[in-house]
This record gives C-alpha cells, structure tokens and sequence, in this order.
C-alpha cells in the first residue's frame, strides 16, 4: 500500500471506498436516464452492475496508473507515461466493454436505448484518470519544493565539508610543512604551490550557491587539490585523468571529484613501497574513479558522510544512488554527469 502510495502520491483509500459506489450511482441517473420515480426505473439490478463494471474500470486503470509510474517516475519521463497510460486504459476499458457478458459488443445489431458502454466506460475513466493526475502533480511540485530544499542544504554541507578539510589543522599544517620544505629550494614551485591553494579556495567561494557545475570546472579543481597532494607525496600519488573535451560542458555534483579522493587518500597507504593510483576517466556516460585498494593497517575512524553526502545529492537530483563497487584490489566510484543545458 506504501508504494502504491508513493506512485499515485497520496493515500487514496478512501476515494476508492467511497468514490466506487458514488460513481457507480450516479452513472445510471446522469447517462442512462433512470429515475425512482419513473420509468426507466432504478433498481437494485441496476445499482449493482452499475457499481460492478464502475469497479472493474476504476481499479484496472488504477493498476496501470500505477504501474506505468512506477516504471516511468520522473517529470521528464512524463509524455511517455501518460501516452503509454492513455494506450493501457484505453485497450482495458475497450476489452471490459465488449468483453463482459452483459452488455453487447460494439459491432452487435442490438440497438439499445441508452449510450454504449465504452461511451460511458471511456467518460468515467478520462475522469477518474483526471482526478488521479492532478493530485499526481500536485505531490510531485509539494516534492519538488522539498527536494529543491534539502538540495541546497545537502549542497551547503557539502561546502562546508570541503572547507572544513582544507582549513583543517592537519590540512593546513601539511601545505604549510609542505610549503616551507619548497620555498627557499624551489621558488617557482613554491609560487605555483600558492596559487594552486588560492584557486582551491576562491572555487570554493565561487560555487557556494550551487548545485551542478561543468565538469570543466570540477576538473579544475580537482587538479589544483591533486597538485596539493602531489606536492607532499610525490610519485607516491598517481592521479591519471582521462575525460575526453566532449564532455566538459556536462554538469557534475560540485565538489565530487574531491570528496572521492580525498577519500581514498584517507583510506588506503600511500607509500614509495605501495603507491596509490587514481584514475579518473568516463564508462559509458559516468565518471569512473578507480583507485587500488591498499587499506591501512589501522582502520581510519570515518563517518561515511562524504560519499554518502554525494550519494545525497545525486537522489534529489535523479532519483537514483551512487554506485561504487569494491573488488579484491579496487575501489571504484561511479559518478553521474547530467546534462550541458
């Protein structure tokens, strides 16, 4: 009952319980003329078919309603669910009509004094299927409300997170350490170094108020923060990126190409002895990071939030969950890209 819930995007117990019979009542009185008070009479014949054939089309349509959502649940997907719903509801409410036993088929001889069934079948169905769509989307636009939301706070986090690892002491003391080791050997590094570290924090800045970024950008980013890296461990670090030009006008989560780094930076040994590789590269429309699983010997304390704040934001977003997978020597991350526009 939950997901049927979730499909037709309210609880509509009651409106089944009650609106079956209404309808089913109504239907002689308003199509086929029959009154208490004369001839063609209402009689109890008459109400009970009336209320069966009325259940019949409300809950057979009500299965493809819900079906076709559950199959088709995004906006975007829309125009095809409702073509595809109007074919299903269209073909059941034939079939019931002419198929029934009851009341003659279509291409019967039989003339009859009131309007065909599939004329009053196809009435009520247009109109429950009405009822049933707009209440549809009104609970998506109240979701949608709610999604947008909780997107710009889980973006919010994400921001903070990523400031608070970089302003972190242990952050902070390691670029320092780092940068004092380089300044007097090496100035032209040095300067670089700073202006590596400056373009991490300005993005940051810059992107605070929002939710997808092109992947151009996200790169950029990322190549600063590994620039970082690479500067305190050298050739222990192996960043290879692979994303053909075609795909920087793509959108990416901001900040994803970062937390996913970070987080096997802080998972796995990264050594002369054992070097840690990153490759970042595109798998059939998806960002793929892969990096060799080496974990430390001593478990790092971890509160998930990182990727699982990515994970977050891509099911606002598209309704989906973050794949990552973990082989016997691999730890790989599938990212989505969204579209340019």
């Amino acid at each position: 009952m939950r997901n049927n819930e979730t499909a037709l995007g309210f609880n509509d117990k009651w409106f089944v319980l009650l609106g079956i019979p209404l309808l089913g009542f109504l239907t002689p009185i308003m199509y086929l003329g029959v009154r208490f008070t004369r001839a063609p009479r209402y009689t109890w014949l008459a109400f009970a078919f009336s209320v069966a054939i009325t259940a019949l089309f409300w809950m057979g349509n009500r299965w493809i309603i819900i079906q076709l959502r559950r199959k088709y649940p995004l906006l975007s997907q829309a125009p095809k669910r409702i073509a595809l719903t109007v074919l299903g509801m269209f073909v059941f409410t034939f079939a019931v009509s002419n198929f029934n036993g009851v009341t003659p088929p279509l291409w019967s001889d039989i003339q009859l004094p009131y309007p065909d069934l599939n004329v009053l079948g196809m009435i009520n169905t247009l109109l429950i299927a009405g009822i049933y769509e707009v209440v549809w989307y009104q609970a998506q636009l109240r979701l949608s409300m709610h999604g947008q939301e909780e997107l710009r706070n889980e973006s919010l986090q994400a921001q903070i997170r990523a400031l608070k690892s970089q302003v972190d002491p242990h952050f902070l003391f390691n670029n320092l350490n780092t940068l004092s080791s380089v300044v007097h050997s090496d100035p032209d590094k040095a300067e670089h170094f700073i202006q590596q570290l400056s373009k991490l924090y300005r993005h940051m800045l810059e992107v605070q108020e929002t939710t997808l970024i092109s992947v151009k950008e996200e790169l950029g980013l990322l190549e600063a923060y590994v620039y970082l890296l690479k500067t305190r461990f050298g050739d222990n670090l192996l960043v290879t990126i692979d994303v053909p030009d075609a795909y920087h006008d793509r959108k990416i989560i901001p900040f994803a190409l970062q937390i996913v780094v970070e987080n096997a930076m802080k998972h796995n040994i990264v050594s002369a002895a054992k070097p840690l590789n990153v490759r970042i590269e595109v798998v059939q429309d998806k960002i793929v990071v892969t990096n060799n699983l080496q974990r430390k010997l001593h478990g790092v304390s971890s509160t998930g939030k990182g990727l699982e704040n990515i994970n977050s934001r891509v099911r606002l977003l598209r309704g989906q969950e973050v794949e990552h997978v973990i082989t016997a020597d691999q730890f790989i991350v599938l990212l989505p890209i969204f579209p340019s526009a």
